[in-house]
């Protein structure tokens, strides 16, 4: 009798480890940087919330939808950590629908900007297209929380079992969420199951950090799931909760940011099967791929580097604004002056008046102007201007632009007198690219 039980006990013991045996089988859930499929990507993002432009001003309410469809193959990065992820897309739906208040406003991409090249960044998944630079709205249109390519920075990197965690890098939780930087936070992941060869990972996280300058606070939760059979994610369901303080380039607001991401390996290749796009977005890309285009309501516009945000544009004026590491350096005001004759410009005597009166008993003393040699026969004058307003010093430089038909305009830059080393000429990134278009059309009324 007494043998009997123990071989009972033996038999339970041993069904008992295999059993254990099952549950903690192991899988390695990774893509590697050498996976030459596309996939079919499909994007959604519903946001709600609201937004406050200045201290003084009732908040908004604010909500947006957008739809994204691409293809997109990976690529090999140019560093380790973030910067190792790289991928080319090829977008096919881009649509967004945005309300502000009682302002409605839509967005699309052009079909010529529709070939993109995706690199991670420390700060969020940079994007440029290969035809030619993305205006500021643009941009935002594809830039979205959970980006497909971000997702696969959180995978593990070693075998993981049902009921594990890990903690994602610091780089890929700001991939994820597109901030700038972390004060504190982290965001922890594990694998809650695994059913039918398709592996569910958990993410939830929190953090402080900061985004164009603004001190943010957010929650993500949410989760993706992983095919073990095609190795690969295949899905995402995601929310971002933020709060965002008034940053020098942006409004403060609160919203949450739900994504719902869908995708599989695509049965045709399309464009990213053809090697000389790949040879293209495999290459370092140049300061002028990355840079965004501006168009103005007049007619001119130009090319700048991304420190340079959008801040507003007025009846008569855009205005940018420089943020170097998060912080405010300059701001620089493009307007339009009234045409002169072909081959003439503002005589430099009225453009110096004009300066005196903008300025009024802020200014204490005006510098020597010169005239700045151009390649393409444009007029461009240079000078600045000292003062303060109240205990504050100012300096300020204003440029006269004229083009060889009489379209002219304007360029001026306030900065913190202490601040002009960190400027250090950067607003000729500006200047630069300046170029004036046909005149604009003048409006007429109807009877």
């Amino acid at each position: 009798m007494l043998k009997t039980c123990c071989r009972s006990l033996l038999f339970v013991a041993a069904v008992a480890c295999e059993l254990t045996g099952f549950a903690a089988e192991k899988y390695k859930l990774e893509e590697p940087v050498d996976d030459a499929r596309v996939f079919g990507c499909g994007t959604r993002v519903d946001v709600n919330g609201k937004t406050q432009p200045s201290p003084n001003v009732e908040p908004l309410k604010l909500s947006a939808s957008a739809a994204l469809s691409y293809r997109e193959r990976r690529l090999l990065g140019p560093g380790g950590e973030a910067e190792s992820f790289r991928s080319i897309r090829d977008y096919e739906t881009t649509q967004a629908d945005i309300v502000v208040g009682t302002e409605k406003s839509a967005a699309k991409l052009d079909d010529r900007l529709k070939l993109v090249v995706a690199q991670g960044r420390v700060d969020g998944v940079e994007l440029y297209s290969l035809g030619g630079a993305f205006t500021s709205n643009e941009l935002d249109l594809l830039r979205s929380p959970a980006d497909s390519l971000a997702l696969i920075a959180l995978l593990p990197s070693k075998e993981i079992e049902v009921g594990d965690k890990w903690t994602a890098p610091a780089w890929a939780f700001q991939m994820l969420t597109a901030i700038d930087a972390i004060s504190k936070g982290e965001l922890s992941c594990s694998l809650a199951s695994v059913e039918k060869q398709v592996a569910r990972i958990k993410i939830e996280g929190k953090l402080e950090g900061a985004a164009t300058g603004a001190i943010s606070e957010l929650n993500v939760s949410g989760f993706f799931e992983y095919d073990l059979k095609d190795r690969c994610i295949t899905q995402c369901d995601f929310t971002q909760v933020e709060k965002r303080g008034f940053g020098p380039v942006s409004p403060a607001f609160e919203f949450t940011a739900h994504v719902r991401l869908l995708r599989k390996p695509a049965q045709l290749p399309g464009r990213l099967g053809e090697q000389k796009y790949l040879d293209v977005a495999g290459e370092e890309p140049k300061a002028s791929a990355t840079a965004l285009r501006f168009e103005s309501p007049w007619n001119i516009g130009f090319e700048y580097p991304r420190h340079w945000h959008l801040w507003k544009i007025q009846e008569k004026a855009a205005v940018f604004r420089l943020i170097d590491q998060g912080n405010f350096v300059a701001q620089c005001d493009l307007a339009p002056i009234a045409p002169a004759k072909p081959g003439e410009h503002l005589p430099v005597a009225d453009f110096q008046r004009d300066i005196r009166q903008a300025l009024g008993e802020r200014m204490k003393e005006l510098g020597q102007g010169e005239v700045i040699t151009t390649t393409d026969r444009s007029y461009v004058y240079r000078i600045s201007a000292s003062g303060a307003e109240g205990e504050r010093p100012l300096t300020w430089v204003f440029y006269l632009i004229a083009d060889p038909t009489g379209r002219q305009a304007s360029l001026s830059v306030t900065v913190d007198t202490p601040q002009v080393e960190a400027l250090a000429n950067r607003e000729r990134e500006l200047l630069d690219t300046l170029r004036f278009g046909p005149a604009p059309a003048l409006r007429t009324t109807g009877r």
